[in-house]
């Protein structure tokens, strides 16, 4: 196993502009910082916690919550949003985040060291209201839910998922109205980022297959582990390895691990100029169809 530089990159917008940034934008790169990524199907989507050791105090300032309201309340910064990319120092980054910030805070206690701790969660797009939906008589379920996402600004993606529904009728936020489409349909779906995806049960989100065992690249690490409803898989950091694809299993030690597993939720563990930090993802599998 090669040993490289990691880096992670984090690139902040929305808010007003600051000394430093007449935008309100910027990008940070080369810090001290600790990021989880968590991904699941559904409206949570992705979510992230991230800490940054070494931004200004004007950057933490500009992109800081009211305490302890999120942004979406009395925090009063509006649609702030969070990239985050992430590979090898020199090479192409990948981005493994792209959201709302939900709250977010300076955090001076290991002063004179400060740190700026973010968390971010897709239940912000959830609360934002659109205008209700009424369709009378026969509607192809997939078409409905492009017409929410147009609205909305997501880009739309499907992967073979059908269903007709009648006099369908919705309101709420764009995700409550594509989360009652979806169940009354029995899609399944997901936002991540701007891109809500829906697929049939029993399919997949694209016709992406990692493999991943002990001599692939990026390696396994350790052994499977078993859950109730099948495996645990951690890789070296692997931005391929994503919900509702398939991972297939090859050369483990335990015959029966070996295989197309259902990949159900991941997270990826990063961090940067932190002493045998983490840079990991973890795959929670089950079996094809389930």
């Amino acid at each position: 196993m090669a040993f490289s530089e990691r880096e992670l990159r984090f690139t902040f917008s929305g808010a007003q502009p600051f000394s430093g940034a007449p935008s309100g934008s910027f990008s940070a790169a080369g810090l001290r910082a600790v990021a989880s990524i968590q991904a699941v199907e559904g409206r949570l989507g992705v979510q992230a916690q991230v800490k940054i050791w070494g931004l200004s105090m004007d950057q933490m300032n500009a992109y800081s919550t009211a305490i302890p309201s999120a942004v979406g309340g009395a925090g009063g910064l509006g649609s702030v949003n969070l990239v985050i990319e992430a590979g090898d120092f020199g090479g192409s980054l990948s981005q493994v985040f792209n959201g709302l910030i939900w709250q977010s805070y300076i955090d001076l206690t290991g002063a004179p060291d400060s740190a700026f701790v973010v968390s971010v969660v897709g239940i912000v797009d959830a609360a934002t209201p659109t205008a209700p939906q009424s369709q009378p008589g026969a509607q192809n379920a997939e078409d409905l839910i492009s017409a929410i996402c147009a609205g909305a600004g997501f880009t739309f993606h499907n992967n073979g998922a059908h269903a007709v529904l009648r006099n369908q009728a919705t309101y709420g936020s764009a995700i409550d109205q594509i989360e009652r489409i979806a169940r009354a349909a029995d899609f399944r779906w997901m936002l991540k980022g701007k891109t809500l995806s829906i697929w049939p049960q029993g399919g997949t989100i694209d016709d992406v297959v990692i493999d991943v065992g002990p001599n692939t690249d990026p390696q396994m690490v350790g052994y499977p582990a078993y859950w109730e409803a099948g495996l645990v898989v951690t890789s070296l950091f692997n931005p391929e390895i994503q919900v509702s694809r398939q991972m297939n299993v090859v050369g483990s030690s335990i015959p029966k691990a070996n295989g197309l597993w259902a990949i159900t939720k991941v997270q990826h563990d990063l961090t940067t100029m932190v002493s045998k930090g983490p840079w990991f993802t973890t795959a929670i599998l089950s079996g094809i169809g389930t």
